[in-house]
């Protein structure tokens, strides 16, 4: 039963329901659990700002592995997304233009005939 409380403990963080807090205060595994997971956020948090420059040769095996075509120009895929998009966008636009144009020479053959 306690390691069946000392996994819903590691599955609920913080205060959670009552029951596991009480457990979480008098257990030592899940105390000593608790005190690695502080000790590990304190280490990420003095890694935030730390830059690690990537091995020579990464960039090129990566994209070896990608494909040739992929390899060729790794934003190929985005750049036609972004191209489709535009393109999408600018036939809306074109379609609403030319219902608006096309209402308003109606309105106005109305009014003349």
């Amino acid at each position: 039963m306690r390691r069946l409380r000392c996994f819903l403990a590691d599955l609920a963080p913080g205060e959670g329901p009552p029951a596991l807090a009480a457990h979480r205060e008098s257990c030592l595994r899940c105390q000593a659990a608790g005190a690695r997971e502080r000790a590990l956020g304190r280490a990420l948090g003095a890694l935030r700002d730390e830059v690690v420059a990537a091995p020579p040769g990464l960039q090129m095996r990566v994209l070896a592995r990608l494909g040739r075509q992929d390899a060729f120009d790794p934003r190929r895929a985005l750049i036609a997304r972004a191209a489709a998009r535009y393109a999408a966008a600018a036939g809306l636009a074109g379609a609403t233009l030319a219902a608006l144009l096309a209402g308003v020479l109606r309105r106005h053959s109305r009014a003349l005939g």
